[in-house]
């Protein structure tokens, strides 16, 4: 367990400052995570081990992939989470993945009050009041992209919110002690 947690928390510490710095997460980092977590789930479980380990990869895969589809989070990003998904399954990705979106949003709307105080950024406020207001009237959702200069066109590196999302997940679930 101590094993796993070490590994899980130095690839994200890894990927997480490479995203800040190169604003990529790098394939050899995320291959070589997936490829330890299989073999760390291997040798502590066997065959249900492996399973379980390819079973969280493509979990973790298919969550973020949507939104890389969409443009709105990386292919380094769905990786890393499928990456991480190796050490912990199919339940545990999810749950990590649940957490990693809630803070992602919680920095989003970080960003979004920013524009409040920073009167050189444009507002996104009257973009948001229009998509909601054709909402309520036409109940079809309008989504319009964020004007140039909009504090929310901006992007921010995603892999601190999976690192986060995961380290709120492993102090709540493990004991790490």
């Amino acid at each position: 367990m101590k094993l796993t947690f070490i590994v899980v928390m130095g690839m994200l510490c890894i990927a997480t400052i490479w995203d800040f710095l190169q604003w990529r997460i790098p394939n050899p980092l995320v291959m070589a995570g997936a490829a330890v977590g299989i073999l760390l789930q291997m040798w502590a479980a066997g065959t249900g081990g492996v399973l379980a380990a390819i079973s969280g990869l493509l979990v973790g895969l298919a969550i973020l992939l949507p939104g890389y589809m969409m443009g709105f989070t990386g292919a380094g990003d769905a990786k890393l989470m499928a990456a991480v998904g190796t050490f912990l399954g199919p339940l545990g990705i999810l749950q990590v993945a649940l957490c990693s979106i809630l803070v992602g949003g919680l920095i989003a709307l970080g960003f979004a009050f920013s524009s409040l105080m920073m009167r050189q950024s444009v507002s996104p406020w009257g973009r948001y009041s229009l998509m909601f207001r054709t909402l309520v009237a036409t109940g079809r959702p309008l989504y319009i992209p964020p004007e140039e200069g909009e504090v929310m066109g901006r992007k921010f590196p995603f892999a601190v919110s999976i690192a986060l999302g995961t380290t709120a997940w492993i102090a709540w679930q493990w004991p790490v002690a």
